[in-house]
């Protein structure tokens, strides 16, 4: 390659693939569809329990594969701090990214936090990065994407020591990305509750 790829190059190069492609009539359909009154199911908290900044080691691109364009964000470090918890994230992990044929990028994370009383943690943050009719028209002119031009969403999952910790493999969480540099990213961990 002449030259290193960055986050921005791969983001962009969604472009090409996207194109003319229309990826919002499953969404549309979702969007216009609300809950029929009487609505008696549960409700859906979300609280904001963990965050870590993840620091990134130059892009990989790992070509074209049956299940579409692969690219290696290596996890080369960073830190956390949490409900009861901090410290710092392991060097050593990645995140493994597929851009599919139909423009969706599914986020394949795994790496290790270590707390600072000397547990590691292993996260497993699998999910989804799909950018919107507007998005994709911007990725089409080379401009940058704001957060509302895109769908980007992630279902951490975490293996922990018994003790203390143990409560992060009993919930289910929602995570988000938002990016701080072409070298960093902000996971956000959100523990989902039941109410009523």
């Amino acid at each position: 390659m002449d030259h290193e790829i960055t986050r921005r190059d791969t983001v962009l190069g969604l472009a090409g693939v996207l194109g003319g492609m229309s990826l919002g009539s499953a969404g549309a359909r979702a969007a216009d569809w609300t809950p029929k009154p009487p609505f008696v199911g549960r409700q859906l908290n979300a609280e904001l329990v963990l965050q870590i900044n993840v620091k990134l080691g130059p892009i990989e691109d790992m070509g074209a594969g049956a299940d579409g364009h692969r690219i290696n964000y290596p996890i080369v470090g960073g830190y956390f701090s949490g409900r009861g918890l901090k410290g710092e994230v392991i060097p050593g992990g990645a995140d493994m990214s597929v851009r599919r044929n139909d423009g969706v990028t599914l986020i394949e994370a795994l790496y290790r936090l270590k707390t600072d009383d000397e547990q590691v943690l292993i996260i497993d943050n699998a999910g989804i990065f799909r950018p919107n009719a507007v998005g994709r028209k911007k990725l089409a002119a080379g401009e940058e994407l704001l957060e509302r031009d895109y769908y980007c969403l992630t279902s951490p999952k975490f293996k922990t020591p018994p003790g203390k910790y143990n409560w992060l493999t009993e919930h289910i969480f929602v995570g988000t990305i938002d990016d701080v540099s072409e070298q960093e990213v902000l996971i956000g961990c959100y523990l989902m509750t039941q109410v009523g």
